[in-house]
């Protein structure tokens, strides 16, 4: 049985992508999977050994101290496969590289653009310094790492036409639901009868989460359920101080086989992006899950999502609160379109965007890379 081992000091040990996706998906196929997080005390959950790495609360100590922890840990299992998810562990990967293992580098996002909106790194002339020295290390992991993984086609373009040399390398492997999770109920969520709108993920300034609020301003018998955690106390505040944040049910980080009864307790799924580059070209995993779910979606106005999403969703430009809530309005006086557009997205779902068939995408990746 082959040994591989995930690794983040960043996400939790339960996060969607790396836990209930890749490596259940990964134990499922026979391999034995340790995954390596900030976690209380070790434990075996769906066939997945999780190894508990002490993670600094300074952002600016976590890449050295927490990379470090983690690299002493996935060192002891002597893995033929490692796979990285966050970006502060790329210089742990090119040594776990060095002793001989097979490496994979996950990138979730683009980074080199992100970093831009990291308002918390400093001023503008400092972030785009880090985006450069971050670049330069990226493009050192793409020439010496196995493979990196990207979770759509516009990221893998992009790589490519930095490092043609690499193209064989980088592959897509997507981020979508997981039906089989999604369609077992828990049944622990009354509906409620006022309209419902619900946001699932992280709670950050660019992710629109404010501007919602706002405009709920002018809809009083609307509730929005917030379901992630907060990218910094003072933004919470900051929309815990609106006037709307009475409606607002904030129940912070819920474990993904529970959320999904809190969605289908829903009646508009939300997503509600700034247009940052990165924002613009992507398939946030929340849009499906929402679909899945059989939910109807308030997303952002880009063309891409109108393209992609035309048909399941209302769109509205997340800075400006009177847009998004002329679109929850138009949404709320018209089940009918409602119960369409849910009908119609849990149907491209099935046909198009499952992590059932997705996985196979990865299995066959490992199973490459251990012969």
């Amino acid at each position: 049985m082959t040994r591989v081992c995930h690794i983040t000091t960043v996400h939790g040990a339960f996060d969607d992508r790396i836990f209930f996706k890749q490596c259940r998906s990964l134990a499922a196929a026979g391999f034995e999977v340790f995954l390596i997080a900030p976690i209380g005390q070790a434990t075996t959950e769906g066939g997945v050994h999780i190894i508990p790495v002490q993670v600094p609360d300074s952002r600016l100590l976590r890449p050295l101290v927490g990379a470090w922890r983690a690299f002493r840990a996935a060192r002891k299992l002597k893995a033929a496969i490692y796979q990285v998810h966050d970006p502060e562990l790329l210089w742990i990967a090119l040594l776990l590289k060095h002793s001989g293992a097979k490496v994979i580098y996950d990138m979730h996002e683009s980074m080199r653009g992100h970093i831009h909106t990291k308002t918390w790194l400093g001023p503008a002339w400092f972030r785009k310094l880090a985006s450069r020295c971050y670049g330069w290390f990226e493009d050192l992991a793409i020439r010496k790492l196995d493979r990196v993984l990207v979770v759509v086609e516009s990221m893998r373009e992009d790589l490519v036409r930095l490092h043609p040399a690499q193209a064989r390398k980088v592959e897509v492997v997507r981020n979508l639901p997981v039906l089989a999770l999604i369609d077992r109920s828990l049944k622990t969520v009354q509906r409620d009868e006022r309209f419902t709108l619900i946001y699932v993920g992280g709670l950050s300034r660019i992710r629109g989460i404010k501007e919602v609020v706002m405009a709920l301003e002018t809809l009083p018998d609307v509730r929005l359920k917030l379901l992630g955690p907060w990218a910094d106390e003072a933004y919470r505040a900051e929309c815990a101080a609106l006037p709307a944040w009475a409606q607002v049910d904030n129940l912070g980080q819920v474990r993904m086989d529970e959320v999904y009864d809190h969605v289908r307790a829903a009646d508009l799924g939300v997503c509600m992006l700034y247009p940052v580059h990165n924002y613009m070209i992507s398939l946030p995993i929340k849009t499906f899950e929402y679909m899945a779910s059989g939910l109807p979606m308030l997303v952002s106005d880009f063309p891409f999502w109108r393209h992609t999403f035309g048909p399941f969703a209302w769109f509205a430009d997340a800075r400006e609160p009177s847009t998004i809530a002329n679109a929850i309005h138009e949404a709320q006086a018209d089940a009918g379109s409602r119960r369409a557009k849910a009908l119609a997205g849990r149907k491209e779902v099935e046909q198009h965007y499952s992590w059932e068939s997705e996985s196979n995408r990865l299995v066959d990746l490992y199973r490459e890379l251990e012969r």
